[in-house]
């Protein structure tokens, strides 16, 4: 073997039975997923209308306008109650000694339209 572990398959496990999370901890959890997914949302208006983030220097301009899935044609355009995102997906783990919860990845989608699929090509 050479070192290339690329086609080596990797498993991923999980629990056939979701754990149960008690529902202090549960309102706990999705407060801070709903914080997440509005200040997704709101990164994003901020990308297509201010771009302060960019200026700042906190994203470089090039990993915003150089990515495949910035749309420059929606630069200004508002979008009803400044939801970009409809549908959010959080991966979260439980970890440390206290049990805390960690996001791994967000995962951002919206709605597809035969108008707005012919302009993402």
């Amino acid at each position: 073997m050479n070192g290339d572990l690329s086609d080596i398959e990797r498993l991923i496990l999980f629990d056939m039975i979701p754990p149960i999370i008690p529902g202090d901890e549960w309102r706990k959890l999705e407060a801070g997923l709903r914080q997440r997914v509005r200040a997704l949302n709101i990164f994003i208006r901020d990308v297509y209308h201010d771009q302060d983030i960019v200026r700042a220097g906190k994203i470089p301009a090039e990993q915003v306008y150089t990515n495949a899935q910035y749309r420059p044609e929606m630069h200004g355009v508002d979008v009803p109650l400044d939801v970009y995102a409809h549908v959010a997906g959080a991966d979260v783990v439980r970890a440390g000694d206290a049990g805390e919860f960690y996001v791994l990845e967000d995962n951002l989608r919206v709605p597809a339209c035969r108008t707005c699929s012919k302009t993402a090509r």
